[in-house]
């Protein structure tokens, strides 16, 4: 499987904290440092696996005078190291190391939240010798059974949304791609939760048909290093 070794200038060092429950999508309380403390949940994925009460979990400190929150919760222990829930981590990477990405090859510019019909994609690009255009959708896993990585955890009318709507840009001659994110450690491939919404999957098999790109890299930061590891996705 093909590597690739970014710097880790996503995240500084982390604080240990114990996971009690969840307030509501963007909130729980943790024990930290002898008392609860609320923190900021960048994920509104159901992570039941991962955020439950007594797991060990790692905060990053973003405080600023306008959070309501000083920490953010980006990572669970998992047997065999840390998963991480952070979902803004996969277009963070994206923003910063598009061109380090084979199926990027290539393009010369890139633009981030790119409106195409009722959809907003995560990256734009273009070949500017080419005039070749593409429209590229990235998706945070951290859901993963028996080594495979499952999207969605929680029904989404968005990414089916998007998936449509990159179908129609490859009809209309613009170069679709999904990138599955796999933020998990034991993930070993990547693929469709059909079982939890299977209208997602339905479009994600058209969008294929149709002509769209399916890649998906599993994410594992270190303390200096991100590495990313291609990986299949399944049908």
């Amino acid at each position: 499987m093909k590597k690739i070794t970014i710097p880790n200038t996503f995240y500084g060092r982390f604080e240990p904290a114990i996971f009690r429950k969840r307030l509501h999508r963007f909130a729980a309380e943790v024990e930290f440092a002898g008392k609860v403390e609320v923190v900021h949940i960048p994920n509104s994925g159901r992570l039941q696996e991962l955020l439950f009460p007594g797991n060990q979990v790692g905060l990053h400190f973003e405080g600023h005078p306008k959070r309501q929150t000083r920490f953010t919760l980006v990572r669970a222990a998992v047997g065999g190291g840390w998963a991480y829930i952070d979902s803004r981590l996969s277009n963070r990477i994206l923003k910063a190391h598009w061109r380090d990405l084979p199926p990027l090859a290539g393009y010369d510019r890139a633009w981030p939240e790119v409106v195409y019909g009722v959809g907003r994609f995560d990256l734009g690009l273009c070949h500017e010798a080419t005039g070749q255009a593409e429209l590229l959708e990235a998706k945070c896993v951290t859901l993963v059974e028996e080594g495979t990585g499952r999207f969605p955890d929680a029904p989404t009318e968005r990414g089916r949304r998007h998936l449509q709507e990159l179908a129609r840009a490859v009809g209309e001659g613009f170069r679709g791609l999904v990138i599955f994110f796999a933020q998990h450690p034991s993930a070993e491939k990547v693929g469709a939760n059909h079982a939890t919404d299977p209208a997602f999957a339905a479009r994600m098999a058209e969008a294929r048909a149709a002509g769209v790109e399916f890649c998906a890299y599993r994410v594992e930061p270190g303390d200096e290093w991100v590495e990313l590891t291609e990986i299949p996705v399944i049908w």
